[in-house]
């Protein structure tokens, strides 16, 4: 699952930089997303993992949207 981690790991670190070119801190962030205190600081720094549900949240409480696309080469429509 390393892709699922680097996935899961680069939107973190594009998170935190809109993060801070917003001026927002991360209590301000708990609170929009509607999590326990300090949880937002946990996921920046790798303590604990946030769910699909949680950074599909965190990039609305940011201004932003998550797109995920597939492809391959045996995709024909």
């Amino acid at each position: 699952m390393k892709n699922d981690i680097s996935f899961r790991d680069s939107l973190i670190e594009q998170f935190r930089k809109r993060r801070y070119e917003l001026g927002v801190s991360q209590p301000v962030i708990d609170e929009r997303i509607g999590v326990a205190p300090g949880l937002v600081a946990k996921w920046e720094t790798g303590n604990r993992k946030p769910t699909a549900f949680n950074l599909h949240c965190w990039a609305e409480a940011l201004g932003c949207k998550i797109k995920l696309e597939v492809e391959h080469e045996d995709m024909r429509y």
